[in-house]
């Protein structure tokens, strides 16, 4: 048996991880048809047992994303979710990506540095039917 996860392309739900701070299940949802935006759902986890740290900053394909609050503080030990059966959000307003394809993101942490994962888009449909940005627009 081995605990290693692979690095390479498996589908939804990557994992990228910088320091003891791990993002889990990363997975882009696009949003309602006709729109340029998508969600990224994850779930970050701070290792740390001593340290805070922030998620300062995303981008995704390259262009800045918008972070719920423009900051969020993990606490040592922390374990936060966005963009599913959550008050977080991580929100692409320019996206031109299609579905079944993978898309670079790159989360910035305050201390930690940045973690970066190539991440598939899914489009709103079955397990993540009703997911899109809150807000809605820019």
């Amino acid at each position: 048996m081995t605990t290693v996860q692979s690095e390479d392309l498996t589908g939804n739900g990557v994992q990228a991880q910088v320091g003891n701070i791990r993002a889990e299940n990363l997975t882009l949802v696009l949003g309602p048809e006709g729109s340029s935006s998508a969600t990224l759902i994850t779930r970050i986890v701070n290792g740390n047992q001593d340290e805070s740290d922030r998620l300062i900053g995303v981008q995704i394909a390259g262009i800045p994303a918008y972070v719920t609050g423009d900051a969020v503080e993990f606490l040592p030990g922390a374990s936060i979710g966005f963009g599913f059966e959550s008050d977080l959000w991580i929100n692409s307003y320019d996206f031109r990506a299609a579905s079944s394809t993978y898309v670079p993101v790159a989360l910035q942490f305050e201390r930690s540095g940045i973690a970066r994962a190539d991440v598939l888009v899914v489009p709103p449909l079955g397990y993540y039917d009703g997911i899109e940005p809150v807000p809605p627009a820019a």
